[in-house]
């Protein structure tokens, strides 16, 4: 007898399987999914255990060591680029902020919670290039929901860390 794989509930790479969503013309079971983007795809679970399937097509594969990137939603990149500065030790801005104690909340590391709280909290990806930037209102203060606002570059660029 064939026993069957329940992925409900699973992770595959930045997909999380929410539920079965019937069957493929091959009869393989289907499942809604949401990928840490915030989309929802239904994918095969061939696709899911194969390896094959890891977002909901939002990652792209570049040709520099097979380093996936994601190159459709400028969010994305700004949340990216705030988890980096608190992480990378290679990066040039890691003194300023990792550094300094400064972390991503762990609410955060789910882009899925960062992308709700941004739109719920005045992100507007139609403003023009340094007009919606991530801001902490307390500089020294962790990136987080009761210390981030998004403001312009300049007056980002008045909230800035003073030297002892």
């Amino acid at each position: 007898m064939y026993k069957r794989n329940n992925l409900v509930g699973k992770r595959f790479g930045l997909v999380a399987v929410l539920k079965e969503a019937g069957r493929t013309k091959d009869r393989h079971i289907q499942y809604e999914c949401v990928c840490d983007c915030g989309n929802h795809k239904v994918i095969s679970g061939k696709e899911l255990l194969n390896g094959h399937t890891h977002s909901c097509g939002c990652k792209q594969r570049t040709t520099h060591g097979g380093r996936r990137i994601k190159a459709t939603e400028r969010l994305y990149k700004v949340w990216m680029g705030m988890r980096n500065r608190c992480r990378q030790q290679s990066g040039k801005n890691y003194k300023y902020y990792a550094g300094r104690g400064i972390r991503v909340c762990e609410e955060w590391n789910d882009y899925s919670k960062f992308r709700e709280w941004a739109y719920a909290n005045g992100y507007d990806e139609n403003a023009p290039y340094m007009q919606c930037t991530i801001d902490r209102i307390d500089v020294d203060g962790n990136y987080e929901p009761s210390n981030c606002r998004w403001v312009s570059m300049k007056e980002q660029s008045m909230n800035k860390h003073m030297e002892a």
